[in-house]
């Protein structure tokens, strides 16, 4: 109607604010059908409850996604931010549901999912900044889905007041008709009453006999069409004489009793408040989402890669942390046939357990883990200090001699098998608290809160901890897909990026460095909010072990910090997927058997790893 497009154009000609506007967005007029309903309106939002359930439980099937604490908290602002584009382009189209749901997202992943980032209240002057466009944001829309509430109860009521409108004209038309029905009725029995009905009663009426009696009433009705005028139709005579015996022989079984017509969509509308909501696309109304998506996270459909049946019209977002090896144009592939993740998850334990008593995989236990200190010794606290202990044990592998603090027998030892388990243990109890301390000061971090690894990087190359020549290079991707992990496992072999270019543009050869057969390489593994050391020790005669630290509590160690050695390259394979597959969740296994991996959602996807590599 007129009075509800006039209410749209209020509401969608402010909605072009700047990314942050003060106002709210649009408030329609309460002057604008210049008339007043004789009735009181229902409470705010009951008129539209039921489009809006039907809306929420098609496209809100799971809860707010947990953020990644170890993926810079920008790239999240910055997914908020496209979500909050596409929210304003659908406002300023008045496609209110697809609004409705998109503007839900942007609300619950600004006020659900973000805060619980470490980094969200980080005094950082640029992180703060973001945040508090961010909260503005959030005001905004909330403020924006409360009017879209709004407009949808005034269409949900005018539907209901056409629909009753319908119904009212609906019975009238059916008590019209029942009128007449009933006025020809009366008319034919007094036809019958004042015709020759009387006749029958006759004193000849006993000379005629039951067959004419009756074909003599019939005649005083009207004839439908097809039937002749001596009562009979053109293939049957109309009646049938009760003495006619021989007529039953010929007859069939009766057919079955015809079936009562369906009710009209219209009609199951009216009990089914699931169909009538379904109907707001026939009634008129935004037509609703079509089938979810396989990505069953609420924030991911605005996100990902647009297809047939996404939702979203965005561009997937680019990595701007490290560059995967394996780029947009892998996606356009058939994808590959995959195992389901739980069958993997047996078969590398089976695989892990066959090697450890074939000894080609061994458990070392350390005598400590990451937090152990924590109430006893609080300035040793090294609790969620992983970041910041896996680059201390590799940089003290490949520079012994400029990190390690003990005796010159443990530096010697390195020739032979890399760190000692004695310095791993300093690292984690006694070197690691005060770097952690003083990162976490200079972000503004609580005390527990993880790092990113940038963060980490800095302070340590700062601090000649880490030489930054030494640096190899970063990998990541998905930690399922051999040709993924085969990058950073090539790294950690020959110690060097085989990506890499020279100065003069050509591609890096290994000869350009030392010999790889004996040079230490160790690499900081980031993955599932957890990261590891992996180092290569090179034996001397052409082969290595890779070595796996890992500073948390383990069973296999009796609840202390391990290192696994790997006594050859197809055993470390086994192992790190065995690493890989042991972190995941029942939920994020039927994410992953749902879902191709696509780099541009690589942020949100639980397979993503990165590996960060250094050589002596």
């Amino acid at each position: 109607s007129h009075a509800v497009f006039f209410v749209f154009v209020i509401i969608f000609s402010t909605m072009d604010f700047p990314s942050a506007p003060s106002a709210p967005p649009g408030k329609p007029s309460n002057k604008s059908n210049g008339s007043t309903s004789p009735e009181s309106p229902p409470p705010f939002g009951d008129a539209s409850k039921a489009r809006r359930e039907a809306l929420k439980e098609q496209n809100e099937k799971a809860p707010p996604i947990t953020l990644s604490n170890l993926c810079p908290i920008g790239k999240y602002y910055s997914a908020a931010d496209k979500v909050l584009d596409q929210f304003k382009t659908l406002l300023k189209e008045g496609k209110l549901d697809d609004a409705y749901i998109i503007g839900r997202r942007f609300a619950l992943f600004s006020t659900v999912s973000l805060p619980k980032h470490d980094y969200y209240s980080s005094s950082n002057p640029e992180l703060a900044r973001l945040r508090i466009k961010n909260q503005k944001d959030a005001q905004w829309v909330t403020r924006g889905v409360e009017r879209i509430v709004e407009v949808m109860d005034k269409e949900e009521l005018q539907k209901q007041k056409e629909e009753k409108e319908r119904i009212k004209k609906k019975k009238e038309e059916e008590e019209r008709l029942r009128l007449e029905w009933e006025k020809k009725f009366r008319e034919r029995l007094m036809a019958v009453e004042s015709s020759g009905l009387g006749d029958l009663r006759s004193n000849n009426e006993n000379d005629l006999d039951m067959t004419s009696k009756l074909a003599k009433l019939n005649d005083l009705f009207p004839k439908d069409h097809g039937e002749a005028e001596d009562g009979s139709t053109d293939n049957e005579p109309l009646l049938i004489s009760p003495s006619d015996n021989s007529r039953d022989e010929d007859l069939g079984p009766l057919p079955p009793p015809v079936a009562p017509p369906s009710m009209e969509a219209e009609d199951i509308a009216l009990f089914n408040p699931t169909s009538a909501t379904q109907q707001l696309k026939s009634n008129g109304g935004t037509p609703m989402f079509p089938k979810l998506p396989s990505y069953s996270d609420l924030f991911l459909d605005t996100l990902r890669t647009p297809s047939s049946n996404h939702l979203s019209v965005l561009p997937p977002s680019s990595p701007s942390v490290f560059s995967l090896s394996h780029s947009q144009h892998e996606l356009s592939k058939q994808p590959k046939s995959r195992t389901p993740t739980r069958v993997l998850q047996k078969q590398y334990s089976r695989a892990l357990d066959s090697l450890n008593i074939s000894k080609h995989i061994e458990f070392i236990r350390l005598a400590t883990y990451q937090g152990r200190l924590a109430l006893s010794s609080p300035k040793y606290d090294s609790t969620n200090g992983c970041a910041v202990i896996s680059p201390l044990v590799v940089a003290t592998h490949i520079c012994p001699q400029h990190n390690n603090r003990s005796n010159n027998d443990q530096i010697l030892s390195h020739k032979v098998y890399g760190i000692t388990n004695t310095a791993i243990n300093e690292i984690i109890d006694k070197r690691s608290p005060p770097v952690l301390r003083a990162i976490r000061s200079k972000l503004g971090l609580n005390h527990h809160a993880l790092i990113i690894p940038s963060d980490v990087h800095d302070y340590l190359v700062d601090e000649k901890i880490l030489p930054q020549e030494k640096f190899v290079g970063v990998c990541g991707g998905n930690i399922l897909d051999e040709d993924h992990t085969k990058e950073l496992i090539d790294m950690l072999v020959n110690g060097v990026d085989g990506n890499a270019k020279n100065n003069s543009g050509d591609q890096k050869n290994a000869t350009e460095k030392k010999d790889n057969r004996i040079q230490k390489v160790g690499a900081a593994l980031f993955f599932r909010e957890h990261v590891i050391s992996i180092l290569k020790i090179p034996l001397g005669n052409g082969a290595c072990y890779f070595d796996l630290i890992d500073s948390l509590p383990t069973r296999k160690t009796g609840g202390m910090a391990c290192r696994t050695r790997c006594k050859d390259r197809s055993s470390f394979e086994t192992m790190l997927g065995w690493y890989a597959c042991s972190k995941f969740t029942e939920g994020q296994c039927d994410f992953i058997d749902s879902n191709q991996w696509n780099d541009g959602m690589c942020d949100f996807d639980p397979r993503v790893f990165q590996g960060f590599v250094w050589a002596e």
